[in-house]
């Protein structure tokens, strides 16, 4: 491993926190986040798409179905449920930190792969995490009538080494591989050689810190405008332009539309007609004319004459376009052309205008544009002034924390994170956030992100989610309780405050998270209230008749599990405790002619009680006041059965 991977690695771990690793699983990680950043617009987490240990040859997977990472069965189906159609990628990753390609290595690998789509009686015993990836794998394959296409099969093999392509490896590659192409399962099968530039081109792509150049011909500049350094208008080539949205592989680079309103929409009817003009000769020659253009933001634009080089660059609008046009880059000929527009921004606030008014001149879904509402800059505002005391970011648009290395990744929330954390503990719906943000966004539109709510219980959502999460990441509860974090994040808020549910009321939420507040900071009590949180649900797990793959999303089941909690509250706060049998001090304080009247010391609201006169002494006597008087204390012992029987409470008799 050369110093500039040694030094990229170690910016890493710093980032996620897992100094703990040794060298070859932090690479893993590393790597993993390399590679799945290219397939992924939203923030994940590299360790999910690491395999467990004992898995042989095969050190990361990733299924991403319409550019998603999907982990679990839930996932599949909150995507097939909300898309007609599905686009598939199998991922493969195998890291190794020497510097040598091994022929046995890769060859390991490969049969890694293949056991993963072999029958079930042919694959050999494999562990739970491989298994739930197998059953996402067979639902997909099941589902194969709703397939765009016939998934794609993805392999990287990475090694710190330089790749030669007269080693002879090439042709072991190619045989290995063959049954795959041969199944007839996949559209498409390629085999990534990544060496040690290979890596440093990827972690650099990762951190935005690439540039492209190309020439602009016929620009006109605007004016002066506020928030912005320079901008220009013009036409470029469509294969100049096809390059800037390559990476290093030759695959779409899809960070460069993270602050897109929209993903890549497939084939639709406005799409064909775009892919019909580039197919007709005469049409794509008239292609600038005939499309509405790309509009790109960028951080840094440097101009010499006629070629633009640009840096940290984000295409706003004209998502459609630009994949219509990589798809169909082998029919791009010289004369096509393309109007774009760049604009150096130089504030958060007009890119925001950029991309809410270039988008809104097409029909886009509004939930599209939540980050873009004020109150998202205000939750971000919030968290910045609180960063110092829990350390947390909100990253209101897809990994615009990536490029700053003193961040710890494990410390930034996004948007999905953000909403699914609120959904369950303020809204106390934690069995919805299994469904993919986009579709809690709309779901609960009314009682998200209202303009009047604060941003205190959005921030508590989120510390709730990061500090359970890390209850697991530390495993001191077992991994099979993770299905039921949104559970425990919403009993530790129900067991400090109450199950009542507030939004666009920002006074009375700010009262409440105050309570919260005080107790999070607190690393003792938070311990306190999450065991009370996961006995309980453990307790109503045990007890429970819904079946076991349903518990999670159940609403019968959060049902039952708000129950038990409120009672567990109820029995901790009650001052109801005496009962027939206790043994209690009490004092006099007033005698009647044939009974003492005793106040008992208790913090039990239920205080007050009485004594027969032939219950005071062993021996007869005439009167209360010849063995007792006013202010005695003494033991008794509680003979009743209820407080209310009598309208002299509890009736007692005394201890000798």
């Amino acid at each position: 491993m050369n110093k500039i991977i040694e030094n990229f690695l170690e910016t890493h771990v710093k980032e996620y926190s897992i100094e703990e690793y040794e060298k070859e699983k932090a690479f893993e990680h590393f790597v993993n986040r390399c590679i799945v950043n290219k397939y992924s617009v939203d923030r994940f987490d590299p360790m999910e798409i690491m395999t467990d240990e004992g898995e042989k040859g095969i050190d990361g997977v990733a299924i991403i179905v319409n550019d998603r990472i999907i982990m679990t069965i839930d996932e599949l189906k909150s995507v097939i449920n909300e898309n007609a159609d599905l686009k598939v990628k199998f991922v493969f990753i195998q890291s190794k930190t020497s510097d040598k390609f091994s022929g046995d290595e890769i060859g390991t690998f490969i049969y890694g792969v293949k056991a993963f789509f072999e029958e079930e009686t042919m694959r050999p015993t494999t562990n739970e995490k491989m298994e739930q990836l197998i059953e996402i794998k067979d639902l997909i394959y099941h589902q194969s009538i709703d397939m765009v296409q016939i998934p794609q099969l993805d392999l990287y093999y990475v090694c710190c080494g330089k790749w030669d392509d007269n080693n002879g490896l090439q042709n072991r590659i190619d045989i290995e591989i063959k049954p795959l192409i041969e199944s007839q399962n996949f559209s498409n099968v390629e085999f990534y050689k990544y060496d040690s530039d290979k890596i440093c081109i990827a972690y650099k792509e990762l951190k935005k810190k690439i540039s492209r150049t190309f020439t602009m011909e016929r620009r006109i500049s605007f004016p002066n405008i506020n928030g912005a350094k320079q901008s220009f208008l013009g036409i470029v080539s469509c294969k100049q332009f096809i390059s800037i949205l390559m990476d290093n592989d030759g695959k779409m680079l899809t960070n460069i539309f993270e602050d897109n309103v929209r993903d890549f929409q497939g084939y639709n009817p406005v799409n064909r007609e775009i892919q019909d003009t580039i197919s007709d000769i005469e049409d794509q020659k008239r292609f600038a004319l005939l499309n509405n253009g790309i509009t790109i933001v960028a951080k840094r634009v440097n101009v010499t004459g006629d070629n633009i080089q640009i840096y940290d660059y984000q295409i706003v609008n004209g998502c459609q376009t630009s994949y219509v046009l990589f798809d169909n880059r082998e029919k791009i000929r010289d004369g096509a052309y393309i109007i774009i527009k760049v604009i150096e921004v130089l504030s958060e606030q007009l890119s925001d205008r950029v991309i809410y008014t270039t988008n809104r001149q097409t029909e886009v879904k509004s939930e599209a544009f939540t980050s873009t509402k004020h109150f998202h800059k205000e939750l971000q505002d919030y968290y910045n002034a609180s960063v110092k005391e829990f350390g947390l970011y909100y990253e209101r648009r897809s990994k615009q924390y990536d490029m700053q290395d003193n961040i710890r990744k494990t410390d930034v929330v996004s948007l999905a994170t953000q909403t699914a954390s609120y959904v369950a503990v303020f809204l106390n719906e934690p069995q919805s956030t299994h469904r993919y943000y986009g579709e809690l966004l709309s779901a609960y539109k009314n009682r998200l992100y209202l303009e009047t709510d604060a941003p205190e219980p959005y921030y508590i959502a989120a510390y709730l989610n990061f500090w359970v999460d890390k209850i697991f990441k530390d495993g001191k509860i077992e991994k099979k309780y993770k299905v039921f974090k949104f559970h425990l994040m919403l009993g530790i808020k129900i067991l400090i405050t109450d199950t009542n549910i507030l939004y666009g009321k920002a006074r009375l939420q700010k009262k409440k998270c105050e309570k919260i507040f005080n107790i999070i900071k607190s690393q003792n009590k938070m311990n306190e209230y999450f065991n009370i949180a996961f006995m309980c649900l453990r307790q109503v797990i045990a007890e429970t008749k819904i079946n076991m793959v349903d518990r999670h999303r159940s609403k019968e089941f959060t049902t039952e599990y708000i129950l038990l909690l409120n009672k567990q509250k109820d029995a901790v706060s009650s001052t109801e405790y005496l009962k027939k049998g206790d043994v209690v001090h009490c004092t006099i304080f007033f005698i009647s002619e044939y009974f003492v009247h005793v106040k008992i010391k208790t913090e039990d609201t239920r205080n007050i009680g009485q004594i027969h006169i032939s219950r005071l002494a062993k021996k007869w006597i005439e009167k209360c006041e010849d063995v007792v008087k006013i202010g005695d204390i003494f033991q008794a012992k509680i003979i009743s059965d209820d407080y209310f029987e009598s309208k002299y409470g509890w009736s007692l008799t005394k201890i000798f």
